[in-house]
């Protein structure tokens, strides 16, 4: 009997695991062809701005750059508000009441998640747009547009199937380091500030 059980819950978490590789291949998929996309220039729009002079000036990239953020923080608001709406419907209005903390734990692990992929993705969008070409910066929407909706399904599959949504939050910020480090430390924009005395 035992034996059967214990065949029968590896064979269960077996499958859940293959379910779990399954949402991360495609996340992958999904999130680099997207990329190679945007990055290739295939898509059929570019980010004008300057009276639609394609040559944009650092603040002008900086304040576009930070008005996308406001799409970025609309998870966490929309987390936020989820915390609250279970604090105030449960026991959990009283923070200090340890019996209420099961009613907000997964929404308040949902919040501290989206919290720490938004500081990664604000910070590296930031520097992304000091050192991408003008004709590139179609990229800044696309990584807004793959974090928000990784942020969404992350939440909608939490906790059992949030893999496709952290894998394509990871991945963006992961190409966004790899464009990052390759403008200032390969091209060399980063070093060109330096100069011996």
């Amino acid at each position: 009997m035992t034996n059967e059980t214990d065949d029968k819950q590896k064979e269960q978490m077996d499958a859940y695991k293959r379910k779990l590789e399954l949402l991360r291949v495609i996340s992958i998929i999904v999130t680099t062809l997207i990329l190679a996309l945007a990055f290739f220039d295939q898509f059929p729009w570019m980010v004008l701005i300057d009276d639609n002079d394609i040559s944009l000036s650092l603040a002008n990239r900086l304040i576009f750059t930070l008005q996308l953020s406001f799409l970025d923080i609309l998870p966490l608001l929309i987390a936020i508000g989820a915390v609250i709406s279970q604090r105030f419907s449960t026991i959990a209005i009283n923070p200090m009441d340890p019996r209420g903390h099961v009613f907000v734990e997964q929404r308040q692990r949902i919040l501290q998640n989206t919290l720490e992929q938004l500081i990664i993705k604000f910070i590296l969008s930031l520097i992304l747009c000091t050192v991408l070409q003008s004709n590139e910066l179609i990229i800044l929407p696309v990584f807004t547009i793959l974090f928000l909706v990784g942020r969404f399904t992350f939440a909608l599959g939490y906790p059992n199937y949030r893999s496709f949504g952290i894998t394509m939050n990871i991945l963006s910020a992961s190409f966004m380091i790899i464009i990052i480090s390759y403008r200032l430390l390969i091209e060399g924009s980063l070093l060109q500030h330096i100069k011996s005395k």
